[in-house]
């Protein structure tokens, strides 16, 4: 098949070191079909489940095998992974490669499943995370997996803070101006009674080869069960390689009439076996110690923030009775010996530059085992709607070998992509 008169998709770098980008670029499906891109429609939404759908781009004066897009019909708009690294300054150029055989598959395809009270991520067919929406004061994730095959974020009920689990939106301070509470999992005082966050349904759920995504509705009730929020979620999940994931979520607040200062919470806690602060570490943007020289305040400002540790859990404690008899679960893993002997992962959390009060507070209801970032409305919409937006980047390595300040800056700044028509 020819080149000729079809639509170029050309991805500028622009000021920004990239490596392996997802860039989008609006299309119609009526210019898709005429580019040859036409394979991308997808047959259409069932019962709020789609499929994303496909197509392949050749590289210009490039020998590399074609890579895949994928098409958000309802949104028109195309998605690309562009491999390999992109010096700033450079441009690259993709056209339709509808003539090759036979098909190759995508690296990374995403596929959602969705269960009675959570939904299963797994990539390239692995499993990479699952998000529990029922049975908790709130949707959260666990596990999410990192490069090494361990959870880069804590589950329920272990060591201090038990009610500091997985990762997710959560909501309230120590009910500063009678503000509602939910993230402590507290039903008493001191903390208690607290509220709760319901996962009320998905808009649309999507399997694709390049991303998937959740879009559902929420609310945020009291410790009295009456609604005072409204929120529509929007999870994207991808995978630029296997040591570089990504996990892009939007928050929506449609409105909020609770008392206080309202802190919307991002909250990530970091798994044991990272041991912060002896042996792994939390480091940000603009290099604050964590934990803070005393007498130094805990909280501060970042547009980003890593935790990053060795993988692998402790070694279980010595025998002090006759073990029970329990039936292992089929495909139960052992646990990772340790301490501090699997590989060193991490996890970093972006900021936007759209949201109010960028770069936003961290720390201020966190732990040094935790990253907790605090978003309050706007001025000009108290009780909205208003957006806050955030990249959660899970890598091998440590932030610096990880290039995360590099990655955030390709995240503030993305890189533009236009379809050019010859």
């Amino acid at each position: 098949m020819s080149d000729h008169g079809q639509p170029r998709l050309v991805v500028h770098a622009g000021d920004v070191s990239r490596h392996s980008p997802m860039v989008t670029a609006a299309i119609s499906p009526d210019a898709l079909v005429a580019g040859g891109l036409g394979a991308a429609l997808p047959p259409g939404p069932l019962a709020g489940y789609s499929e994303g759908g496909a197509c392949l781009l050749r590289e210009e004066g490039a020998d590399a095998a074609p890579i895949v897009g994928q098409y958000d019909a309802a949104a028109e708009r195309l998605y690309v992974v562009v491999p390999g690294a992109m010096v700033p300054g450079s441009s690259r150029t993709f056209v339709a490669a509808s003539d090759v055989q036979p098909l190759p598959h995508a690296r990374y395809p995403v596929t959602l499943t969705t269960r009675l009270d959570r939904v299963q991520f797994l990539v390239g067919g692995q499993p990479f995370a699952t998000y529990l929406i029922h049975g908790g004061r709130r949707p959260y994730f666990w596990p999410v997996i990192g490069p090494s095959g361990a959870s880069i974020v804590r589950g329920q009920g272990t060591a201090e803070h038990p009610h500091h689990t997985g990762m997710g939106v959560s909501y309230g301070g120590h009910s500063e101006g009678g503000s509602s509470n939910i993230w402590s999992d507290w039903d008493e005082p001191p903390y208690g009674p607290g509220g709760r966050l319901l996962h009320r349904g998905f808009r649309r759920v999507t399997s694709g080869p390049v991303y998937g995504e959740l879009v559902e509705d929420l609310t945020y009730v009291n410790a009295h069960g009456d609604a005072f929020a409204e929120e529509i979620r929007t999870t994207r999940c991808w995978w630029a390689s296997h040591d570089a994931r990504y996990l892009d979520i939007r928050t929506e607040i449609l409105r909020s009439i609770d008392s206080g200062p309202q802190p919307f919470l991002f909250m990530i806690r970091l798994p044991g076996f990272f041991d912060i602060p002896s042996t792994g570490r939390v480091t940000n943007s603009v290099q604050y110690p964590v934990p803070p020289a005393v007498p130094g305040q805990r909280e501060y400002r970042a547009a980003w923030v890593d935790g990053s540790g060795p993988t692998g859990g402790p070694p279980p404690a010595p025998p002090t009775a006759p073990p029970e008899s329990l039936v292992d679960l089929p495909g139960t893993r052992r646990e990772k010996e340790g301490p501090a002997t699997g590989p060193w992962n991490g996890i970093a959390l972006f900021d936007h530059p759209e949201n109010n009060g960028y770069p936003n507070i961290v720390g201020k209801y966190a732990v040094v085992q935790q990253i907790t970032q605090a978003h309050y409305p706007p001025a000009s919409a108290p009780r909205g709607p208003f957006t806050f937006q955030h990249r959660i980047y899970i890598h091998d390595g440590d932030a610096e070998a990880a290039s995360v300040a590099a990655r955030h800056a390709d995240y503030a700044v993305p890189c533009v992509a236009e379809l050019r028509h010859t």
